[in-house]
């Protein structure tokens, strides 16, 4: 990993590891990423405008631009971040894509403090994971007070009922993947609802994991404690998938 600060252009320093005060991460692949602006757009709501270039001076033409020039070619991770009112960007290689992903639910706390923003509750739901996730899955549900599914400590869920994508009906991180899909899914003419997503509902119903490092990842099982639920398969997942990939730009 290769770390930078922000002073007029990018400067290498230590790793940071936080605390954010905000975060955003994208898989950026070869020099292209899908939905980039939609990132940055999340980013300065909470964290102010970008940094602007110099149009006679000679640094770079501003933040994104500096930050574009060190995200070369390879399949990468990076991370920008506003850590005690400094902008730092860490350049991390990428996990391979994740065509499916398993789940752990657990009817816990809800260890969120600031749900609508990334970055400030890193620490905590890494916390959650390592107190509740049970081994084999790859990351673990947080539910309101009744029991349904909001998203995961990684990534947004959505369940379909037939040709009904339903949202999450409750407290979650604006992603900028489920707005991708909600956005096709409705430009497809299907309906895009808000409903309680409850884990039982997933034994019939296809459950799909999103985030923009893996994309659209169907959840495979769901473990319950000594229970597996397993969804049902979408049959027009690998067509998804496949339109999401092609997003990279």
């Amino acid at each position: 990993m290769r770390s930078y600060a922000w002073r007029g252009g990018f400067v290498e320093r230590p790793g940071s590891g936080g605390p954010f005060s905000v975060a955003d991460s994208w898989r950026h692949s070869s020099g292209r990423a899908n939905g980039l602006e939609l990132h940055l757009e999340r980013f300065s709501a909470t964290a102010g405008p970008l940094p602007a270039g110099f149009v006679d001076g000679p640094l770079p033409a501003g933040f994104v631009d500096g930050m574009l020039a060190l995200l070369g070619e390879g399949d990468l991770f990076p991370r920008i971040a506003l850590s005690e009112g400094q902008l730092l960007l860490d350049v991390r290689p990428a996990p391979p894509p994740r065509p499916t992903t398993a789940l752990t639910y657990v009817a816990a706390p809800d260890p969120r403090t600031q749900p609508f923003v990334k970055g400030p509750d890193f620490e905590a739901l890494r916390d959650y994971r390592s107190r509740y996730q049970i081994e084999g899955t790859d990351d673990t549900v947080i539910a309101d007070p009744g029991g349904a599914m909001l998203e995961a400590t990684t990534g947004a869920l959505v369940m379909w009922d037939g040709d009904t994508l339903c949202v999450p009906d409750g407290t979650r991180l604006p992603s900028v993947t489920l707005g991708q899909v909600a956005s096709r899914a409705a430009e497809l003419g299907m309906r895009v609802e808000p409903r309680e997503c409850r884990p039982e509902l997933a034994a019939e119903h296809p459950v799909w994991f999103l985030n923009s490092l893996h994309g659209i990842s169907p959840v495979s099982e769901i473990r319950v404690g000594h229970d597996v639920i397993t969804p049902p398969a979408h049959p027009d997942a690998a067509e998804w998938q496949a339109w999401w990939w092609g997003g990279f730009r």
